[in-house]
């Protein structure tokens, strides 16, 4: 009886684990596609910008060596220089300012119950849902009111605006993940509020204060549209502005130049991921699932 019974079930644990098989299968197929044609592009752009001429991926791209000619050019291009600079500064500001303040309204709405809490937190995160350019025109005229156009304020204080709604989602969640026993017992030997914060809540949360800053710091270094209605002096110009008109400034036929400035405005992003994707994940996930 026991083998009559035992011969069905051995059958359809090897159709389940069959089938299981051809899942995963088909899953790592269809994944490996969808990372392919995300990545050839990159990949595409990396080797055109090593050649001295011509496009793609060629057999005899690398038959002369790399070729450095193209980065050299830009590197003593000043005006793209400037470019970069005003992106690292505009963006890394952006992204500090939207950090900490995420960090303080998140801890609130995390941790205190007050009036108006739900509103207001539904106010912090409908204005996600906003189109961009609708803020974009009574910003530009604000900001030309108060003579900001063209300056690392308005754009920093922007990039802030625009970021600090969905901080502030992020850092809720990822504080609700964090006993307040944790508070408490730091308060008992002493510590006040705001040392139990300082010194116990903010380094646990460090995940999810990374996650942030990356988010934000990509956001504001990949932006367009912002910056091409801020900035309209030359001197000011960040370098995704700037590509557009770096076209003007080349001799002749020279497209790999601008491939090549394209592979160098991704680096900051790619470096900053490689170097923290562990932490970024985590502060992502745990954020969103708390929050």
């Amino acid at each position: 009886m026991t083998a009559t019974t035992s011969a069905p079930s051995r059958t359809r644990s090897r159709s389940i684990f069959s089938q299981r098989h051809r899942t995963n299968t088909l899953l790592i197929v269809v994944l490996t596609v969808i990372s392919l044609i995300v990545i050839f592009p990159v990949l595409y752009a990396v080797f055109t910008s090593f050649r001295p001429k011509g496009f793609g991926l060629s057999r005899d791209w690398l038959a002369g060596g790399l070729y450095l000619g193209h980065y050299e050019q830009l590197f003593g291009t000043v005006r793209f220089l400037r470019q970069i600079f005003n992106s690292l500064v505009m963006s890394l500001g952006g992204a500090v300012v939207t950090t900490v303040a995420a960090a303080m309204s998140g801890y609130a709405f995390a941790r205190f119950a007050f009036r108006g809490r739900t509103m207001l937190l539904a106010l912090f995160l409908g204005v996600l849902m906003l189109p961009g350019l609708t803020n974009l025109i009574p910003l530009y005229k604000i900001a030309s009111d108060l003579q900001l156009r063209d300056t690392y304020v308005i754009m920093i204080i922007i990039y802030a605006a625009y970021g600090v709604p969905f901080g502030t989602w992020v850092m809720m969640g990822f504080f609700k993940s964090i006993p307040v026993a944790l508070e408490e017992a730091a308060e008992v030997d002493g510590a006040t509020p705001f040392q139990a914060f300082w010194r116990v809540v903010l380094p646990i949360s460090a995940p999810g204060l990374i996650a942030v800053f990356i988010t934000n710091f990509v956001y504001n270094w990949n932006d367009f549209l912002t910056a091409l209605v801020m900035l309209s002096s030359t001197a000011m110009k960040t370098a995704m502005v700037g590509l557009f008109d770096f076209q003007n400034q080349l001799t002749g036929n020279n497209n790999e130049l601008l491939i090549a400035a394209c592979v160098l405005i991704m680096l900051p992003g790619v470096i900053l991921f490689i170097l923290f994707r562990d932490t970024f994940l985590r502060g992502m996930l745990e954020g969103a699932l708390k929050g």
